[in-house]
């Protein structure tokens, strides 16, 4: 086996204090096992549902992806690599992968049930986690994908893919009797998106669902903007809610104060209450709890339970067609920044952790 020369890196985030992080060099050995795979990874999303992993990441299990130094974890990303070394004869030197990757310039995977479509790592750290984040996808064969395109997937291919699994699993419960659905974090990429296929399921079935979003002050008029929502409210106007309505309430922000605010003015027209993300993080706890805590979506269960009924290729085919709708809109008005050195890279972590990104921006890393 040819070396191959390397120079890894990767940032390190505090499992105690986020916003403790530190760049390091990896540790990854050069020389290749039977069925080893060296990807370079050269472009990766990073939005505040990378921070919902860092939070939720012993909870979970996403600080097992990726292992590094004690007391120290990886944040997971999506985005695209590159293949640089290969001991699998089906997996070939240059080919590119859309998939889970560390925040890093590396990655050594172990290649297992590889197909056209791509491979899973299988490496024995990774088994025991959900499939849905151990698969890399060879983009030659990829239908959702398109090398122009390549930035627009990684912000939001992965928070779609959440927010159609949303979509499905309320229409599948018929939206628990609820004919208004209040998703909180409403400027998040999951939210919008989220909106987006409500707002498409509710044309294309004539019902009069009504979609409702909380946002911050600031994000108020971009949302609005953007006409995915029927109403669009700031944090402050819980009052706004009409009593005698039925609410489903999807939680993308984590903010305790606001949940009970809500469910205080609603009372028992709540009908269910859904946990999905964190954008407010820092204010997931509070002296005062909700009367409904809410059950936490876990995307890979949706996603596992239509595989086995829709079969990959049905399932597939439906998000694709989703997905071609929905991008088409995104595309018009999502903005892409880009950080490109490791001072880059770290700053914008510390921004999406803070809050302070945009809601019109997706930022992207790149590594090498």
């Amino acid at each position: 086996m040819s070396q191959i020369n390397l120079q890894p890196k990767e940032l390190r985030v505090n499992r105690q204090d986020y916003a403790q992080t530190q760049w390091a060099n990896q540790s990854i050995a050069e020389e290749l096992q039977p069925g080893e795979v060296i990807f370079r990874i050269d472009q990766a999303a990073f939005t505040a549902n990378n921070i919902t992993y860092a939070v939720i990441g012993e909870k979970i299990g996403y600080w097992q992806f990726f292992p590094t130094q004690e007391g120290w974890g990886i944040v997971p990303v999506w985005g695209f690599a590159e293949v640089v070394a290969s001991a699998h004869t089906e997996v070939k030197v240059g080919q590119r992968f859309y998939g889970f990757f560390p925040m890093a310039s590396h990655l050594k995977v172990l290649a297992g049930k590889v197909s056209a479509y791509g491979f899973m790592d299988i490496a024995p750290h990774r088994l025991a986690l959900p499939p849905i984040y151990n698969y890399y996808t060879n983009t030659q064969a990829d239908a959702l994908y398109t090398a122009s395109t390549e930035a627009l997937q990684s912000v939001f291919r992965p928070l779609f893919t959440t927010s159609f699994l949303l979509d499905d699993f309320l229409a599948e419960n018929n939206f628990f009797g609820a004919t208004h659905i209040l998703l909180t974090g409403a400027s998040s990429k999951t939210a919008l998106s989220l909106a987006f296929l409500l707002k498409h399921r509710k044309q294309n079935e004539l019902s009069n669902l009504k979609i409702i979003g909380f946002t911050s002050a600031p994000n108020v008029n971009f949302v609005q903007g953007l006409d995915y929502y029927e109403q669009v409210l700031d944090y402050q106007q819980v009052t706004d809610l009409d009593p005698e309505q039925t609410y489903v309430i999807v939680d993308f922000s984590g903010n305790q104060t606001l949940q009970i605010a809500i469910q205080k003015q609603v009372k028992d027209k709540l009908k269910y209450t859904c946990a999905v993300g964190l954008t407010h993080w820092d204010q997931l706890k509070s002296e005062e709890k909700p009367a409904q805590k809410g059950v936490v979506f876990f995307a890979p269960s949706q996603a596992q339970k239509r595989n086995q009924e829709w079969g990959q290729a049905g399932f597939q085919a439906r998000i694709g067609e989703a997905w071609r709708v929905f991008g088409e809109s995104a595309g018009q008005w999502l903005q892409i920044e880009w950080a490109d050195t490791p001072n880059d890279i770290a700053q914008i972590y510390h921004q999406t952790l803070a809050g302070k990104t945009l809601p019109q921006n997706g930022y992207m890393l790149k590594f090498n």
